[in-house]
């Protein structure tokens, strides 16, 4: 009877100490500039008529447990901020936050400024795109939401959405060099 005694309590303690499924409170990085509104709240739409950017590369204490949420700290600012992902799973999370610093370094000057300043120009790549103003919130028509990195990336037709109704931002980018081609609704 002791045993099983022991052996329940062994179990027991080792559900109650086993960590969340998730990243919960792990170090990350900002994959990509991320649009903050009303404060702290960053959504996977995205709206792009915030001032407000967490900056790519920005290092990030990141609480999640598998759902539609995840909890951000920045430890540079101890600010809090919570990310409403859109869908349940790491790999939605991995849209905005990577193990690794995203770089720039390799990107020309020119890149770079528009990077810092989240806009996107003729020429930049998916990639650049990307870092710079973050996942869109349409591909095709298509809401992003349930869409994973990959997914996104294997589009060339990226809508962003400016602020609810306000007149959406739209790239496209060439399907054999993957550069933007073309942009409307960009604003300076």
């Amino acid at each position: 009877m002791e045993k099983i005694l022991l052996a329940s309590l062994i179990v027991f303690l080792a559900v109650l100490f086993t960590p969340a499924k998730g990243l919960s409170g792990d170090t990350y990085y900002a994959r990509c500039n991320l649009k903050v509104v009303k404060g702290s709240l960053i959504s996977w739409v995205n709206w792009q008529s915030t001032s407000d950017i967490i900056p790519v590369g920005r290092k990030l204490e990141v609480s999640y447990n598998g759902g539609k949420k995840a909890q951000l700290r920045d430890p540079k600012t101890n600010k809090e901020y919570t990310l409403i992902l859109g869908a349940s799973g790491d790999q939605y999370l991995k849209k905005f936050v990577l193990k690794r610093r995203t770089s720039t370094k390799k990107f020309s000057s020119s890149v770079k400024k528009e990077i810092k300043n989240a806009f996107a120009n003729i020429g930049m790549t998916k990639e650049q795109v990307y870092i710079a103003m973050g996942p869109p919130a349409k591909v095709r028509g298509r809401k992003t939401a349930s869409m994973t990195y990959d997914e996104i990336m294997n589009e060339n037709l990226w809508i962003y959405a400016r602020r609810r109704f306000g007149k959406n931002i739209g790239i496209e980018f060439n399907a054999d060099t993957g550069k933007v081609q073309r942009t409307e609704g960009i604003w300076r």
